[in-house]
């Protein structure tokens, strides 16, 4: 992560960030003076599978997404993140050795802690240690959820609940080949529901991707549940 030096030259300016409402997290005021506030653009690794994990982050503002390659080489998106959301926990806990790919959805800022300060600071202090248990499991949960939600909901109201999740400032960019594996689903199945969404006015194809009608979407959404 050295490429990042520049962006994380400054000391962190407690007072300035968000800390305490965008951090679920318990960390002491000498592990945070330790830390640094790291930005990411659009599109901007935040971690990379080829490179081991050596800042603990949590998510302050913006979106990210976690990432897999699998064996065939392909790219499977697993999950989106928001802030409060950890990056690096499974490996702080020692649970994971090869990290995933995190991908920033927009400007995203995250507060980074060195690894090892995360490892001897952090895991010695048993309330920090009790709720990061908790956010892990919480995200388990969500994963667990989001197969079960795969199974059984149609997809045209998981796409939009998709849309309203992934975009930033109401444009959705995310590559269709990943977000039909993520919703559980044929390339073709997507660009046809996409299309009656284009019909129905929700979205509006663009050069950059789909620009989404936020409050229409949710009608939609409101409006499937009631079926």
């Amino acid at each position: 992560m050295e490429e990042k030096s520049e962006k994380t030259a400054y000391a962190l300016a407690i007072k300035q960030v968000p800390i305490k409402e965008s951090c679920p997290l318990p960390i002491p005021e000498e592990i945070l003076q330790q830390s640094a506030l790291w930005t990411f653009d659009h599109r901007e690794a935040i971690q990379k599978e080829t490179v081991p994990m050596s800042v603990f982050f949590v998510l302050l503002t913006g979106k990210a997404k976690i990432i897999q390659t699998q064996e065939n080489g392909k790219r499977a998106l697993l999950q989106f993140l928001h802030p409060g959301d950890c990056i690096g926990d499974l490996t702080l806990i020692g649970a994971e050795t090869v990290p995933k790919t995190v991908v920033a959805i927009g400007e995203t800022t995250c507060l980074g802690i060195p690894m090892q300060a995360a490892a001897h600071g952090l895991m010695q202090d048993l309330a920090f240690v009790q709720t990061l248990g908790k956010t892990i499991g919480e995200k388990l949960l969500l994963r667990m959820d989001h197969f079960s939600v795969n199974q059984t909901y149609p997809l045209a109201w998981r796409l939009a609940h998709l849309l309203l999740e992934a975009s930033i400032d109401d444009l959705f960019q995310e590559k269709l080949t990943e977000t039909a594996e993520y919703l559980g689903v044929s390339y073709r199945h997507l660009t046809y529901t996409l299309k009656d969404f284009k019909t129905q006015k929700l979205v509006t194809k663009t050069a950059d991707g789909y620009r989404i009608d936020a409050p229409a979407l949710q009608t939609f959404i409101q409006n499937q549940q009631k079926q």
